[in-house]
């Protein structure tokens, strides 16, 4: 799938560039630099359907295929790797956030009305954020940002399963681009805590609806260092011929904020 591969090297350039360019830039106050990777210990919840082949058995032994049915309420965490960059001049600015994630489920699965013998499905996906922004507000204790962009997300579905006389499998791959409009925001209560958080809608493009949300508690340790923890929600859902897919992730998350 070349759209991830291109995204992920686009945006980790892109904050190579800024990581590189931080020290020289830091030197003019217009210009800033924020550099955060994130751990967030997501769980995912919602349903994928997802057209599967059949393979043989009982029937005749003919071909056909069948909805491979699969729900997340309790499953099988691989990984979700996150991290954001945003370079700023001014009041305008550009946002860039990368997320990778694996999910399998092998309990709830279905082939039609029929519970599988055994069997899994597997999600993995590459998400990307890539955003200009307007600070609105910019105060000594409190920023306000709009924001509008683009919302990219490549998701690979692969599914084999067991039913009493056959087996399917299915495979589906998928890139979806959605534009979307956001607020994101930012206020000090005192010398080191602080709160942050941030909102974005979508579709209308590939997806039918798409939206976050990601709130923080923050620890400013000095003007180049801030922790973060908060808890951050993520739904999309779109539906095509071979592929229905409406999930969520949603958990706490900690982080790092380096400013330059």
């Amino acid at each position: 799938m070349h759209a991830p591969r291109l995204l992920t090297a686009s945006l980790a350039a892109g904050l190579g560039s800024l990581a590189l360019g931080s020290a020289a830039q830091a030197q003019d106050k217009d210009w800033e630099v924020n550099l955060t990777p994130y751990v967030w210990v997501a769980f995912p919840k919602g349903d994928v359907h997802v057209q599967g082949e059949r393979r043989g058995g009982g029937g005749g032994g003919g071909g056909g295929d069948s909805i491979i049915n699969a729900s997340f309420d309790d499953v099988k965490l691989s990984g979700v790797f996150t991290g954001t960059g945003d370079i700023r001049y001014k009041r305008f600015g550009v946002l860039g956030d990368l997320t990778y994630y694996e999910i399998k489920s092998d309990s709830d699965v279905f082939v039609g009305p029929i519970r599988a013998i055994n069997g899994e499905v597997k999600v993995s996906g590459t998400k990307g954020l890539m955003v200009g922004y307007w600070r609105v507000h910019a105060g000594d204790r409190a920023n306000l940002d709009l924001l509008a962009g683009v919302h990219y997300l490549g998701v690979k579905v692969g599914a084999t399963v067991n039913i009493a006389d056959a087996s399917f499998s299915g495979d589906v791959d998928k890139d979806l681009w959605d534009p979307v409009i956001g607020v994101r925001g930012q206020a000090m209560v005192s010398k080191h805590f602080g709160v942050r958080g941030l909102a974005t809608y979508g579709g209308g493009g590939d997806s039918d609806s798409l939206y976050e949300l990601q709130a923080y508690a923050t620890y400013r340790f000095s003007h180049r260092a801030t922790a973060l923890a908060g808890y951050r929600y993520y739904s999309t859902k779109w539906a095509d011929r071979r592929l229905d897919y409406d999930v969520s992730f949603s958990g706490p998350l900690i982080g790092l904020n380096f400013t330059f």
